[in-house]
């Protein structure tokens, strides 16, 4: 009976320890989720004051050359795209903390030759830009692409943190970046003479202030002045991650990264570009603010209160979420399709109630990319049971739907500028969107048939 009772008592304790691990896993996934949550809303807020502080001419310089300045990022810089990053974190967090260090000034040493080369495409871009495009300065490009450089080199703090399974540093150093952002902003309102310029620096000075608390906590992480220089094949590898998305980044740049915006800074003035170019952000973020939704509150909730939740398959897993994305995503775009009007007046004014008409346009395709995300998550993680037929068939459909975005683009803008070039995005990122769940759905059903 003694025994028995001593087990017993063994096993509720037991018990006791993983109930009060669990609550603790959960209570700081929730903390990080606010953290995230409050850095969003922080973006948001600093978007508010330059477009109040700027006016829509101003402002659509100001997006125009921002979006120049970092479109070409994740193809020039080391691992600056989210597959990069991805695939290079899962290799360094394989080694040990020596060989990790090494990895470190690896990847920082290689960033250094990327920001030589980005420096040098940007000062010739800068001056080729200026017979191009309408009321285009190459100083307001430079200082914007000066500003962009401490991201380079930030992101290979990143994929070091991330490696160390430090998300909760990453999530803090994200909101103390954009809380000094917004700092720097509001006293760039007092500045007298150039605007534009000032916002620039300002989230130049946060960006190098933020990079260096991050390489600080590297420093802190790992053993640094102890540090192995990876061996051949391992840095064959970690190049290998590096380089062989860049193709993958250059049609979705096409797609879903603005590259419209090109032709519309060909025939319109700098208001039309504002316009257009901030109802694109709005749109980009809400194609990831269902799956945000689901993943960061609405799933941990179904782990912790229904236990018995569960997918009977990857395929079940796939057609469920979708599911459940769809019934956020629906809700979410059609609240602000009808209320963007009074949303815009309200938070930006009524000199930027012409961005609404491509703002809806472009919110109905944010549902369809909405619940793409599932598919593409599902395809990147089951990368290993992939066949070279079924990536060649993406591959080959993508191509397709870019040539067709650019086919549609170029007639649709010249004759109904923001709102054509809305219309060509968006009909290019549903087809593009509909080819993913559909690839996704034969992945996974071939999948669960070999199983």
């Amino acid at each position: 009976m003694v025994g028995g009772r001593d087990t017993s008592l063994a096993q509720s304790r037991t018990n006791i320890g993983q109930q009060a691990s669990t609550t603790n896993l959960h209570n700081s996934r929730i903390w990080q989720n606010v953290i995230l949550t409050g850095s969003t809303l922080i973006n948001i807020i600093i978007y508010m004051i330059i477009a109040h502080a700027l006016g829509p001419r101003l402002f659509g310089s100001y997006l125009f050359t921002q979006w120049l300045a970092t479109v070409t990022i994740p193809v020039i810089g080391t691992g600056m795209s989210t597959l990069s990053s991805r695939q290079i974190a899962a290799t360094q967090s394989r080694e040990s903390p020596r060989l990790m260090a090494g990895i470190f000034y690896f990847l920082w040493y290689r960033q250094h030759r990327s920001i030589l080369l980005y420096c040098l495409v940007y000062v010739v871009l800068s001056f080729a830009l200026t017979h191009i495009f309408h009321d285009f300065t190459p100083g307001l490009l430079l200082l914007s692409s000066l500003a962009t450089l401490p991201l380079l080199l930030s992101s290979v703090a990143g994929i070091t943190l991330r490696s160390l399974r430090r998300s909760d540093l990453l999530t803090m150093l994200h909101l103390f970046g954009n809380l000094l952002t917004l700092l720097f902003i509001i006293i760039s309102t007092q500045v007298n003479g150039e605007p534009v310029e000032a916002f620039i620096l300002a989230f130049a000075l946060s960006n190098t202030i933020t990079l260096v608390l991050a390489v600080v906590c590297v420093m802190h992480l790992l053993p640094l002045d102890q540090a192995l220089a990876p061996g051949i094949f391992l840095r064959e590898r970690l190049a290998r991650n590096m380089h062989q998305s860049r193709f993958h980044f250059a049609l979705d740049a096409i797609v879903w990264q603005r590259s419209e915006l090109l032709l519309l800074a060909c025939w319109y003035h700098p208001e039309e570009l504002g316009f257009y170019a901030l109802s694109a952000i709005i749109s980009t973020r809400i194609i990831g603010l269902a799956p945000s939704l689901f993943s960061q509150w609405i799933f941990p909730l179904f782990v912790r209160y229904l236990p018995r939740h569960r997918y009977l398959n990857q395929y079940d897993a796939f057609v469920r979420t979708s599911c459940y994305i769809i019934f956020l995503a629906v809700p979410i775009c059609t609240l602000l399709i009808l209320l963007s009007p009074a949303m815009v007046s309200a938070c930006l004014g009524s000199a930027y109630l012409q961005m609404v008409k491509p703002l809806r346009i472009l919110l109905i395709a944010a549902v369809f990319g909405s619940i793409a995300t599932v598919g593409l998550t599902h395809m990147a993680s089951h990368e290993q049971y992939d066949s070279r037929h079924l990536q060649h068939v993406q591959r080959e459909f993508n191509i397709g739907v870019a040539a067709l975005k650019i086919l549609l683009a170029i007639p649709l803008i010249i004759f109904f500028g923001m709102t054509g070039a809305a219309l060509a995005s968006a009909l290019a990122q549903i087809i593009s969107a509909l080819i993913s769940i559909l690839l996704c759905k034969k992945l996974l059903l071939r999948h669960n048939t070999l199983l």
